[in-house]
């Protein structure tokens, strides 16, 4: 089932208004640089941010329409329709890898970071910028509730996925001066 997150414009729109969220994105942004793949590029807001700062610029998603997109905003990316769990990239191809608000929706999360692992180079960087499972044990159960609905209706959504968790167990260290929290958002950077 499509959902809400497959329509490009709902996304896009959704990212322009909330600016503490394009604040954060902005931020996560800001760090990468050399090669660079961003996993679930959407319709290319980001990499239209991550183009000046990068040597070489990559982008993936799994949706036609918006790797199509993506290519009329940023002309100069490397675009291919793929998932996180299927990287079409040779070992230690990128410097940095990023991915904003996607993780939540990947299907087998746990493969698709092994996968980023795979294809960062020795000393790469994954910067992350996700919404992740409640603290509380109230609003952990309510999330938890949630779920079913709300996957179905988003497309694939988890809103309570424990990503910080996950990315341990992929192998991943995550810096702690590179980190921020504020409620459900959390920004990390994170090296294999």
């Amino acid at each position: 089932m499509r959902g809400v997150e497959q329509v490009p414009w709902l996304y896009d729109a959704l990212i322009r208004l909330f600016p503490g969220l394009a604040r954060w994105r902005r931020a996560l942004l800001a760090q990468a640089a050399g090669r660079v793949l961003e996993v679930g590029c959407g319709t290319g807001l980001g990499l239209r941010e991550l183009a000046a700062r990068s040597e070489a610029l990559w982008g993936i998603d799994p949706v036609a329409g918006s790797v199509q997109r993506s290519a009329r905003r940023v002309p100069g990316a490397g675009l291919l329709v793929a998932r996180a769990e299927y990287l079409p990239f040779v070992d230690d191809s990128f410097d940095c890898v990023v991915s904003s608000l996607v993780f939540c929706s990947v299907s087998e999360p746990l493969r698709g970071l092994a996968e980023i692992r795979r294809v960062l180079r020795p000393g790469g960087r994954l910067l992350m910028f996700e919404h992740v499972q409640a603290r509380q044990p109230f609003a952990a159960g309510l999330l938890n509730g949630l779920q079913p609905v709300w996957t179905r209706v988003t497309g694939g959504c988890h809103p309570n996925r424990d990503t910080e968790r996950t990315l341990v167990e992929a192998g991943f260290r995550i810096d702690p001066e590179g980190y921020r929290s504020r409620g459900l958002m959390r920004l990390i950077i994170a090296h294999p």
